[in-house]
């Protein structure tokens, strides 16, 4: 693969396309950027379900708060065995996953259509943005929101409660359907965070991405393998190893995605986040 073409596979697809890309202009996105100026990049993953809970489907879609510039679709060749029980919700099965990218790539890829926007998941813990960038040698240097704390901010919503996103589809009154497919639940998390925004600068008056970035922090999770020496190491006055820290995104003055209308029409879906977090092909307990 060159450092210029990107040959995707989305669910569906026999085989492996190019990846259609479009110049889209792309301001640099820091605190001080508008709301009503930023462009964001939704995205949801499908995984395994067995730890290390490897990424099977990476889905995401490229917006405003005004209207849909264009979408990321691809499965991805993992080569490790899918829990039986994320199968069954996801419906990703070995047979798909041939010839599609392996993650390195897919990562590439995803990176390079989400290039100075805000990313925006539907994951209490950063669960899908930690998967993103697990492995490389610098964290993901975007801006990240979680719609379900942007949720518990502006809705009536019970403290402790992680709302799925059907939940929140529903209760926004959304004409989109979580469906567990990576880029469907993109596009219904693009949606909720419209809704979300929207709602934000009404009730609190938010009118930057640091504004919503200060309300709606990232949140810090310990993932380290071993728990227990990790506590230790603690203990004995070393340095935590946590999620990566936040920090503006950098400019792209114009940048490739691909274009909004290859979208497929209709539904959108939602894995763990529908219900519980905890569920396998999801963020691990």
């Amino acid at each position: 693969m060159s450092s210029s073409q990107f040959f995707l596979k989305p669910r569906g697809a026999a085989k492996a396309v190019p990846w259609e890309e479009i110049a889209v202009d792309a301001p640099e996105v820091g605190p001080l950027t508008p709301l009503d100026q930023a462009q964001f990049v939704a995205l949801d993953v499908e995984t395994t379900g067995n730890s290390p809970f490897l990424v099977l489907e990476l889905g995401a879609e490229r917006f405003t708060l005004d209207q849909t510039l264009s979408f990321f679709d691809t499965l991805v060749d993992c080569r490790a065995p899918i829990n039986p029980y994320a199968r069954r919700r996801h419906q990703i099965d070995r047979s798909m996953l041939i010839g599609a990218p392996g993650f390195k790539d897919a990562r590439r890829a995803f990176l390079r259509f989400a290039q100075g926007a805000v990313l925006v998941e539907h994951s209490h813990d950063a669960f899908d943005t930690w998967l993103v960038g697990r492995g490389l040698e610098s964290p993901l240097e975007h801006p990240i929101i979680d719609t379900t704390a942007l949720a518990r901010l502006v809705m009536e919503i019970p403290k402790g409660q992680v709302p799925g996103l059907q939940r929140l589809v529903t209760d926004l009154g959304l004409d989109i359907t979580p469906a567990h497919a990576a880029l469907d639940d993109a596009r219904a998390t693009a949606m909720v965070f419209r809704a979300l925004a929207q709602r934000a600068m009404e009730q609190l008056g938010l009118t930057t991405v640091g504004d919503v970035l200060t309300l709606v922090p990232r949140p810090v999770v310990d993932r380290t393998p071993n728990r227990k020496a990790s506590a230790a190491d603690r203990a004995r006055g070393a340095p935590a190893r946590t999620g990566q820290p936040r920090s503006a995104a950098p400019a792209a003055p114009r940048r490739a995605t691909s274009p909004a209308q290859s979208a497929r029409p209709g539904r959108s879906r939602r894995r763990r986040r529908s219900g519980s977090s905890g569920s396998p092909g999801g963020s691990p307990a």
